[in-house]
């Protein structure tokens, strides 16, 4: 939360805005994110009117994905940039702006998870071939081994005949 108090009473014009943020297994544990390292939001917000603030934000950091050929992890630099709108009388769900503080926590995590890719796939990636109880089959090899080989080699000389 930041406190915005000074704003609310006019004692200032804008406040600068320098945090560094920390996200724990659990609150990316619903999403494709398997961590975040280094979250940094640097910016200001300025009132605009009675209830309404205007934020500039730049949220750097590192998001680590899961490469969609190798199940390996990929670091996916973010570099995002906000300029928005923020009203005290927003959504009643999920207000951003309660009494003199700004939920600063949840605007930066909605930004990282809107930039989450598809996939990645890493540079020097090769595919799985097998794992846990599986492995990958050449479809070649696949019909040469096949319970039903003999069947289609009768298949085959019936049409010969």
């Amino acid at each position: 939360m930041f406190d915005i108090s000074a704003l609310k009473s006019s004692q200032v014009s804008s406040l600068n805005i320098d945090e560094d943020f920390s996200f724990s297994s659990d609150d990316v544990k619903d999403t494709d994110i398997v961590r975040l390292e280094n979250i940094h939001a640097s910016g200001k917000i300025e009132r605009i009117e009675e209830t309404t603030y205007k934020l500039d934000l730049n949220i750097k950091g590192n998001m680590v994905l899961l490469c969609a050929r190798s199940l390996e992890e990929v670091d996916y630099p973010l570099n995002i940039t906000i300029s928005e709108n923020i009203s005290e009388e927003t959504s009643e769900d999920l207000p951003l702006i309660t009494q003199n503080m700004l939920d600063l926590r949840s605007i930066v995590w909605e930004n990282i998870v809107l930039e989450v890719p598809l996939r990645v796939i890493k540079e020097d990636a090769s595919f799985i071939t097998e794992g846990d109880g599986w492995n990958l089959v050449d479809e070649y090899k696949s019909q040469e081994n096949s319970p039903f080989s003999e069947l289609s080699n009768l298949l085959d000389m019936e049409g010969k005949e």
